[in-house]
């Protein structure tokens, strides 16, 4: 990766041949050439690798990965206290029916008070999707019809009301409730499509729906920490009307004080920064995103449903990335790249998922010095 990006190689081209050899030797062999693996766990795998050898730490924005990456979730985990144990005294009043047991022990059985509830603050670097079970049917012809879902039924994890059923280490039943408190200017969604066991692997073909363009997760996000939610966006008539100072220091407030460097005359300034807040200013305070890339995994849709085959070594990978300077979207398979269009990714079997906030597109537009 280092050299890909190097300022001294006369070309930035690198055999992809070096790239595998390096990913098989650091993964111990987890990730080799000619055994498909889960492209969810090489992804979250290599950024945390690309992370280390940037010289990243625990902390936040210690690295480049982290910084444009890294969003932070609520965890709050509700689960059942241990019951509480006491030794049956010597006089008997254990044995009276419902008190005791065959130990000479007793359970004491708080009602609601045995159930504790504790939320913590965790951090991310892809947030992981699990696609609801829907049977497959045969049409008249007997072809087997995929079913669909919608993105915004799979995202209901993270809406900080819905609860997941989930076991601890111990192998005890316990509730998740996810809250989302920041989202970062990339956001990788992984699609859990695989399942294991000790047996087989099974993969679940509903193809999820989303939007390629515009996917606003406002609403996802806690209240006491949107954006939307502390700013208060001037109108135009408000714009117009301020002084030289005060049009600096909205832009400043918004780190957008560059795009009036060279401004001189104070109708060109109020004339830049009406045409911020109007055009550019909302997509900075919302959290919507524009995807950039994503990855499939095709397959026959029988495949592994009885466990005879390992759908994931049966099917392949597909990905479908926008070139930024036309906005064509072309699908890519080894060394096969054509063009497709937005509506037939939004309706793939998509694995990984990779957005772009509209804020990160706005400073990459209009670059700080």
């Amino acid at each position: 990766v280092r050299k890909i990006w190097s300022e001294r190689r006369f070309k930035s081209h690198v055999d992809p041949h070096m790239l595998v050899q390096a990913i098989t030797s650091a993964s111990k062999k987890k990730f080799e050439v000619g055994v498909q693996g889960e492209a969810g766990e090489f992804m979250a795998w290599f950024l945390n690798q690309l992370h280390i050898g940037l010289g990243g730490t625990r902390k936040q924005k210690s690295s480049i990965v982290y910084e444009i990456f890294q969003g932070k979730v609520e965890v709050t985990t509700v689960k059942r206290k241990e019951k509480k144990i006491e030794a049956a005294s010597e006089d008997g009043d254990g044995d009276k029916e419902g008190e005791g047991n065959d130990d000479g022990e007793k359970q004491t059985d708080d009602g609601a008070d045995d159930v504790e509830e504790v939320s913590a603050e965790s951090a991310f670097l892809q947030l992981t999707l699990d696609i609801p079970e829907k049977p497959l049917f045969r049409d008249d012809e007997g072809g087997l019809v995929i079913p669909q879902e919608p993105l915004v039924t799979v995202l209901k994890k993270f809406d900080g009301v819905t609860f997941s059923d989930a076991l601890d280490k111990a192998g005890q039943a316990q509730r998740k409730r996810y809250r989302l408190l920041k989202l970062p200017d990339y956001l990788i969604l992984h699609l859990a499509r695989f399942k294991s066991n000790n047996y087989s692997r099974e993969k679940n073909p509903t193809i999820v729906a989303f939007p390629v363009k515009n996917l606003d997760l406002s609403s996802y996000v806690a209240e006491e920490t949107a954006t939307s939610k502390k700013v208060k966006v001037p109108t135009e008539e408000e714009v117009r009307a301020m002084s030289v100072k005060e049009l600096k220091e909205l832009l400043n407030i918004h780190g957008c004080k560059h795009i009036a460097k060279d401004i001189l005359e104070k109708q060109d300034l109020v004339e830049t920064t009406v045409d911020f807040v109007t055009k550019s200013l909302p997509d900075l305070l919302t959290d919507k995103y524009d995807l950039v890339a994503n990855i499939t995994h095709e397959s026959p849709s029988d495949v592994g449903r009885e466990g005879k085959v390992d759908p994931l070594q049966e099917g392949s990978y597909r990905c479908h990335v926008q070139h930024r300077s036309d906005k064509q979207w072309y699908e890519m398979q080894d060394i096969h790249v054509k063009k497709t269009i937005p509506q037939l990714i939004g309706v793939s079997e998509s694995y990984v998922l990779i957005f772009e906030r509209k804020s990160a597109q706005f400073f990459q537009a209009h670059p700080k010095p």
